[in-house]
């Protein structure tokens, strides 16, 4: 995996969405969930 070393700020409901994803996707936390949504873009 690569090192990403630009920071990405998301407001309080934003962040909350993204934990839901992660959960719903069996993901143990957001960043797993930013990582894949990026692989995809």
């Amino acid at each position: 995996m690569e090192k990403r070393s630009m920071p990405v700020c998301f407001t309080t409901e934003q962040y909350k969405m993204i934990e839901e994803y992660a959960k719903e996707h069996g993901m143990l936390n957001a960043s797993q969930a930013l990582e894949k949504l990026l692989q995809k873009a």
